[in-house]
């Protein structure tokens, strides 16, 4: 039988268990919905539809399907929306007909998380969709609204850097992930899959506790972005001489893998000696401030030219450099515990924004490398071919 993970509170419910939510705007059943107000931190419970349980399982539910229409037993009408028994999340296009992956990205404070995705998914739209003839839509209002708000129009309309995210502690809507349908369309075999994206606040990486209970989904994910902040490492900040935001012992890369591996081992029960077997790509972010001292012919200074397939070696090419760079600059240490604890990852580089902005404006839109993580795990999920 098969099961769908809800992606709020990552309850796993068997298709035929899973509730139905009226989607009739005159039922008069309509009411308070108390549970998932509970789940999403609500000062107050909002009106919605009546959320019931099939009282007669036909054979697509038996049988595992879930597209299947379902009447309310207030008003008779017919409703395709589906909930989550435990916290009442929306499963509306978590058909289960569809493949998802979930992918999280996280990193310390100030590593440009959220400009990363703002720009990473207007790319994915356009750029990239272009290139894997690959058409980007959001599966519903709150993700869509989500992007607009928050991500797209500060930095493309307003050209203002994004404001940091607020801890899922403080505000329950930093854990509602935003869900985008990316359909692959090659000569003719069209694939398509849920992509569940989650922003993580870099100050919920900082202690394990509140990663144990408020960045459960890094367990769950398919697929990590970590994102690294190079600013937060001495040797760099050293070299870029400049004026820097304080440095965060909290925030330094050794630490908040150290703490990714301690959750799987917690709620994942992974035995002492074994390995994360989740592709995870360890990304370097702002790459532009590292370019006055970094080789002049380094292949992070131009793009990696991934043209309907993923470019291997250049991916191998970036994965090797930064790898030397990383030793460098923080000595084995790190590489050491990415070997040990990970069993398969690799190393990016990328600059969301192309350079600094100055006194929080954005001068020039010119993002660098980001979307070579993402089109990495795509081929791991095996959407797309990697080719030499």
């Amino acid at each position: 039988m098969s099961k769908i993970l809800c992606p709020f509170c990552f309850e796993k419910t068997e298709v035929s268990q899973l509730e139905y939510r009226c989607s009739y705007t005159r039922c008069s059943g309509k009411r308070e919905d108390v549970i998932l107000a509970q789940a999403q931190g609500l000062l107050s419970p909002t009106i919605e539809g009546l959320v019931f349980t099939p009282t007669k399982k036909g054979l697509g539910r038996l049988f595992g399907k879930s597209n299947q229409l379902e009447k309310c037993p207030n008003c008779n009408k017919e409703t395709s929306i589906k909930v989550c028994p435990k916290c009442h999340y929306n499963l509306k296009y978590l058909s289960g007909e569809i493949e998802e992956k979930m992918i999280a990205i996280m990193g310390g404070r100030s590593s440009s998380k959220s400009t990363y995705i703002s720009v990473l998914v207007n790319r994915l739209q356009n750029e990239i969709g272009k290139n894997f003839k690959a058409g980007v839509m959001f599966t519903d209002d709150k993700s869509r609204t989500i992007y607009e708000e928050i991500f797209r129009k500060p930095i493309f309309v307003r050209e203002e850097i994004l404001q940091a995210t607020v801890s899922s502690t403080v505000d329950s809507r930093a854990k509602t992930p935003m869900i985008l349908r990316v359909t692959f369309d090659n000569n003719g075999q069209r694939k398509a899959v849920n992509l569940v994206l989650f922003d993580t606040a870099g100050e919920d990486m900082e202690d394990i506790d509140i990663m144990s209970s408020e960045a459960r989904y890094l367990c769950e994910a398919d697929g990590i972005i970590f994102i690294l902040d190079p600013l937060q490492i001495e040797t760099v900040r050293q070299l870029v001489k400049e004026d820097l935001p304080d440095r965060l012992e909290s925030a330094d890369p050794n630490r908040i893998v150290e703490r990714l591996y301690e959750l799987h081992e917690q709620k994942l029960k992974i035995k002492a000696g074994k390995k994360i077997e989740k592709p995870i790509a360890f990304t370097l972010s702002k790459s532009d401030a590292l370019f006055p001292f970094i080789e002049a012919d380094s292949v992070l200074h131009h793009s990696g030219e991934h043209f309907g397939y993923l470019n291997l070696p250049d991916v191998e090419s970036v994965h090797t450099e930064i790898c030397t760079y990383l030793e460098e600059w923080m000595g084995s240490a790190f590489d050491n515990k990415v070997k040990t604890y990970f069993n398969c990852y690799r190393y990016f580089a990328m600059s969301p924004l192309g350079k600094n902005p100055i006194n929080g404006k954005i001068e020039g839109l010119s993002p660098l490398r980001i979307e070579d993580p993402l089109l990495w795990l795509f081929s791991q999920f095996q959407f797309i071919q990697g080719r030499k």
